[in-house]
């Protein structure tokens, strides 16, 4: 059995609309390490490490928290915005700035080019512009372990320092998060011998009093650990996840155990608990961010002990203490308080997003016409072929013409006629002989559907075996 191909014209345009989203859409690489803010309803990343020859990249991106509703890969709220003169970074500092909130800074980290001129660099949301600050110079060191406060002024851009009175040892990996009262509170990490913090110990700094202040936690003591997350819930909760700790000399490490824990810290009591989380659970992962946005802590990117970078997204619901859930969709603007996610005004819209946009739909749409003028082409040749009597013979070069064939059974000789549906007095010359367009011997059914007036009448050709002549004399 033959079966025809027959177009169809909500395939042509599924098949365009996927490419024109395909030129559009941004999927970032899996990462870890990266620099990360999260500004109004926006998450801001640059930069980290990657699986690819040259480990660091340079690439700025954010997720939109508004239209964010399900942690599926494949259905993220990513968009690309430009870099800052192809500058890669990795294991920095990046916080929301200046007066409203709405600055992008980043400070520290490895940098390539090294960066000389400032440590410091600004990413204005609402003007999608970047700067460098002219400040006074903080104290750079090339060591990976310090035990200064450094507090930066983004509103003045000024530095000041901190006591070292009663600071604690020098360490890197661990988590910093400041509670309503003033407080900074810092947990884990390791210190230059690689020893870790044990999970009991919290030093604190006052910024009120600009002291330093060591508190030994109780409750139920996580393992220690290094490069795992910290979020602050409304209620005084500091939900940690995460983090990795080296086992060997070598360099080998395992996934933190538990891999969740949460700190009580109201009342001044500081408490932990090893809660249960119901759900499927991501898989164990370090240098990784993570923001509350509502009652929801987002979790992004990371590295997956023991199985590289990841680009995945998970959210813990958190609103109900003695019931944590890990979501695969969600509804952020139900679970965030009036006024928390504040729109982030953009004047001006990403130059290589805007560009690559246009011409991905410009050549959407050149597709689709072409598409469009074939398939009314192809419809309307098959509707002028319908009822057409396909004869034995070959196309020709003149029009819709056809090579009507007849064998003479008597001499083998074939005698052949050209004729076109377009023309109505051609001339078709075989050997000496010019017959009239079309031949006489030849019975003509006029299709009774066509105006006479019109001049291209639609005609068909029965072969000599069909003619009422030759049946004729062959049955009677």
């Amino acid at each position: 059995m033959a079966f025809k191909y027959k177009p169809s014209l909500v395939r042509l345009t599924l098949i365009l609309s996927s490419f024109v989203l395909d030129v559009i859409c941004f999927t970032p690489l899996p990462r870890f390490a990266q620099n990360s803010a999260h500004i109004g309803n926006r998450i801001y990343y640059m930069g980290g490490f990657v699986s690819l020859p040259e480990p660091i990249i340079s690439d700025f991106f954010y997720l939109d928290i508004s239209t964010f509703t399900s942690t599926d890969s494949g259905n993220l709220p990513w968009t690309e915005l430009t870099g800052l003169d192809n500058l890669f970074t990795s294991w920095g500092t990046a916080v929301a700035g200046g007066a409203n909130k709405d600055l992008f800074v980043l400070f520290g980290g490895q940098m390539t080019p090294s960066e000389t001129s400032s440590i410091v660099i600004v990413y204005d949301t609402k003007s999608n512009t970047w700067s460098k600050p002219e400040i006074s110079t903080v104290n750079e060191t090339n060591l990976f372990f310090l035990n200064d406060m450094a507090i930066l002024d983004t509103v003045n851009w000024a530095w000041s320092y901190g006591t070292q009175d009663g600071a604690p040892e020098a360490r890197n990996d661990f988590s910093a998060t400041i509670l309503s009262n003033g407080y900074i509170v810092y947990i884990g990490g390791s210190n230059l011998n690689n020893r870790y913090v044990p999970m009991t110990q919290l030093n604190m700094y006052d910024t009120n009093s600009a002291a330093w202040i060591n508190i030994e936690a109780t409750g139920d003591t996580p393992n220690p650990r290094g490069g795992h997350s910290a979020v602050l819930t409304t209620d005084g909760r500091i939900i940690i996840y995460g983090g990795s700790f080296l086992i060997s000399a070598d360099g080998r490490y395992t996934a933190a155990s538990p891999d969740l824990a949460v700190l009580e810290t109201s009342n001044n009591n500081y408490v932990w608990s090893k809660p249960k989380a119901s759900g499927i659970s991501p898989p164990t992962i370090a240098y990784h961010a993570a923001y509350l946005v509502g009652d929801n802590m987002i979790i992004s990117f990371g590295n997956i002990t023991d199985k590289g970078p990841t680009s995945n997204l998970y959210a813990l619901g958190t609103k109900d203490k003695n019931n944590y859930k890990w979501l695969t969709s969600l509804d952020i603007e139900a679970s965030v308080p009036p006024g928390t996610i504040s729109p982030v005004n953009n004047t001006s819209s990403n130059t290589g997003a805007l560009v690559g946009a246009i011409i991905g739909s410009l050549i959407g749409l050149l597709l689709l016409g072409g598409g469009l003028f074939w398939f009314y082409r192809f419809n309307k040749n098959r509707k002028m072929m319908e009822g057409v009597i396909e004869t034995p013979g070959e196309s020709t070069d003149v029009g819709f013409s056809r090579r009507h064939e007849t064998m003479n059974s008597t001499t083998t000789s074939q005698s052949s006629y050209d004729y076109s549906r377009n023309s109505t007095n051609t001339k078709v010359e075989e050997g000496d002989h010019s017959k009239e367009f079309p031949p006489s011997n030849l019975s003509i059914q006029y299709n009774l559907d066509i105006d006479d007036d019109d001049d291209d009448k639609e005609f068909r050709v029965l072969p000599e075996e069909l003619q009422p002549e030759y049946l004729e004399k062959k049955y009677n």
